[in-house]
């Protein structure tokens, strides 16, 4: 399935920066994706299984700057590597207090105090789910907001550089 289709990611990724490179890993093998929706807790979505065939994490282009949105989290060839999903996953989980309602997959500039969310709660026909900013600065009261319907259509108001436009859940 080409869910990505006519979306330049070449212009998505920061690949030049030694920082960045730190957050990229070669396409995860079949093992390492079922190891990693078994540590999730939730089976990846045919959109995000194709980004990490094209690119496995990495570091925001910088001229990309209105979404907030700093890195998209790969899945690692170790269940513990630094900067990996499921070594960010136990943080974002155990620290943070982020809710149980699906992959924590985007930071933002906020220092941990958000993230964009893959929500299980919400998935479309093609079994995509929608694309929410999770905001824990109350830890005791997360904020919700809808940002797009799925992934694919997240990657295309990021790439277009504007404002996101969220809706308060």
């Amino acid at each position: 399935m080409n869910t990505l289709q006519g979306i330049d990611l070449t212009k998505l990724f920061n690949n030049e920066s030694s920082y960045g490179k730190r957050f990229r890993f070669p396409a995860p093998t079949e093992a390492q994706i079922r190891r990693a929706e078994e540590k999730l807790g939730y089976k990846l979505s045919p959109s995000y299984r194709e980004l990490l065939s094209i690119q496995n994490g990495g570091i925001i282009s910088d001229e990309l700057s209105e979404s907030w949105l700093t890195t998209i989290y790969g899945i690692a060839p170790e269940q513990d590597a630094e900067n990996g999903l499921e070594e960010m996953f136990d943080n974002w989980r155990d620290e943070w207090e982020y809710p149980d309602i699906g992959i924590p997959f985007g930071e933002t500039q906020s220092a941990g105090h958000d993230m964009y969310y893959m929500d299980y709660r919400v998935l479309n026909a093609n079994g995509e789910p929608r694309i929410v900013r999770v905001d824990v600065e109350d830890m005791d009261d997360p904020k919700f907001y809808l940002v797009a319907p799925d992934l694919p259509a997240f990657l295309r108001l990021i790439l277009a550089d504007e404002e996101l436009r969220e809706t308060p859940l």
